[in-house]
């Protein structure tokens, strides 16, 4: 298990950047009562035979790491879900791309600490690959919505410390305009 939601979601991005998506939209979305997460891309997406061995906690196909022989991100996904009694979901097809989906009560006494998202999504953000990522964000109807590209277009190589610094302060400061 993930000691963090906020782990889980990179890892998930994380599987999106390495399916050679160009643009992946992370869309989390929290309410008193919900906790909504949407990752989608447009990577090289799976076949339904695939999908089904992808949620075998001892199933790799051996291409990402060719040393590995479990994936865990997607059991890891459906065990919280299960755990909390939300739901969780995953659509693919090949050539087209994947839709992972993470609903639960951000209450529950077995979910996961939601951790650092600032963190996470400069993380995600400075990973180095050539793609765009969309971050929406919102809890109780505030929120913000913020790009890889327009960070880029802002503060320059994303690689660079001055610049991730620079994306964490701008990130933390919408985290803190959305929490209170």
């Amino acid at each position: 298990m993930h000691a963090t939601l906020c782990d889980m979601i990179m890892d998930l991005v994380q599987n999106a950047i390495e399916a050679d998506a160009a643009a992946i939209n992370l869309n989390v979305e929290e309410t008193e009562t919900q906790l909504n997460i949407v990752i989608s891309d447009n990577g090289k997406g799976m076949s339904a035979e695939t999908l089904e061995k992808a949620k075998d906690p001892f199933w790799s196909d051996g291409t990402k790491h060719k040393q590995r022989n479990v994936g865990l991100g997607l059991p890891f996904l459906f065990q919280t879900a299960e755990m909390t009694c939300g739901m969780a979901s995953v659509e693919s097809e090949e050539g087209v791309g994947t839709t992972v989906k993470l609903s639960v009560d951000p209450k529950h006494v077995d979910l996961p600490e939601f951790g650092n998202f600032a963190t996470a999504a400069v993380s995600l953000m400075s990973y180095g690959f050539d793609g765009d990522l969309t971050i929406k964000r919102s809890r109780n109807g505030a929120g913000y919505t913020i790009s890889k590209r327009e960070l880029t277009d802002a503060l320059g190589n994303l690689s660079d410390v001055e610049s991730i610094g620079l994306a964490k302060d701008f990130l933390e400061s919408n985290e803190d305009a959305i929490i209170g």
